[in-house]
């Protein structure tokens, strides 16, 4: 699985954003209030790409380093 954009488009699918309250949220790595509907800034982390990634390689067979044991 190819992913070309690696930054959520918005606030809301960040992984540093927490819900409060109706409309808004704090960036847990800011501890500042920000809005769901905004842009997201650079910093911005997909909250599920670490397992995107380690679901791929298992759909594939690959076998994880820590698991493999030599004899």
């Amino acid at each position: 699985m190819n992913r070309e954009n690696a930054v959520p488009s918005n606030c809301r699918n960040c992984l540093h954003y927490k819900p409060e309250g109706r409309r808004g949220g704090i960036c847990q790595m800011f501890h500042a209030p920000v809005q769901s509907h905004w842009k997201s800034c650079s910093l911005a982390a997909l909250p599920f790409i670490y397992l995107l990634d380690r679901s791929e390689a298992e759909f594939y067979g690959i076998p994880d380093e820590k698991e493999q044991k030599v004899s």
